[in-house]
């Protein structure tokens, strides 16, 4: 199987080697644990190590909150936009307002629409990695499991078919149940923000990667000026 290093410090030594190209893996956890930073890493690891475009699909951070934030991580996404091999589709005015009400209805913005922005973007700077940041706001566009199933199955398959390799964040807690998405991923990676005595500390679990023979276990996750470290060679003890 061909793989799709994600260049973060560490994490490729857990995964095995990388990704599986092609395909999309989920990245979960609750909030805090650095969804964004990791998936953000992802894709400026590709532009800087491999020469590898991306594209950044947001439906919670607007493109000034992104450029502010990630800064502090030492990714300058402002800079990379700016020569081509970054791009930020904005759809920020996505959030849930509550009661399952979406703005993302309400601009009339579907998922077919969606896809074909995220094709126009891939065409428009020759993207191999894609991120959208959360999955999770689209299984609000439809109104119950089975159309959320299918749903995601033709999107994950349209996705595969742009040639791009994904990295769809979801928000979770800490259960055991997988979501309709991490069924039907090629990959899950669960960042976790673990009580250890008086403090916290984050950390990295791959739980599924078809066809690789990954590292299993929880490892501690760093979040550095220099954006994400992973180190694979000590294990943390769960709480």
């Amino acid at each position: 199987m061909e793989l799709t290093k994600t260049g973060i410090p560490g994490l490729d030594e857990l995964l095995g080697g990388g990704i599986p190209t092609g395909w999309t893996t989920i990245l979960s956890g609750a909030p805090g644990c650095g969804k964004t930073c990791l998936s953000v890493g992802y894709l400026v690891e590709g532009i800087n190590k491999y020469n590898e475009s991306g594209i950044f699909c947001s439906f919670n951070e607007s493109r000034k909150e992104l450029f502010l934030t990630q800064q502090s991580f030492g990714y300058d996404l402002e800079k990379l936009e700016k020569t081509g091999r970054l791009k930020i589709l904005d759809f920020s005015y996505g959030r849930a307002l509550g009661e399952g009400q979406l703005a993302l209805q309400q601009t009339k913005v579907d998922l077919p629409a969606l896809t074909k922005s995220i094709k126009e973007s891939i065409n428009e700077i020759n993207a191999k990695r894609l991120v959208i940041d959360p999955l999770t706001i689209i299984s609000l566009l439809f109104d119950n499991i089975r159309e959320v199933r299918y749903n995601f199955l033709r999107f994950f398959d349209v996705i595969r078919r742009f040639g791009v390799t994904s990295l769809a964040i979801t928000e979770s807690s800490y259960s055991k149940e997988f979501t309709v998405e991490e069924f039907l991923a090629a990959g899950i990676i669960r960042l976790y923000n673990e009580r250890l005595g008086s403090k916290r500390q984050r950390g990295i679990e791959i739980v599924k990667m078809r066809g690789i023979n990954h590292k299993r276990g929880l490892f501690p996750l760093s979040i550095t000026s220099q954006g994400i470290i992973i180190s694979p060679e000590v294990e943390m003890l769960s709480g």
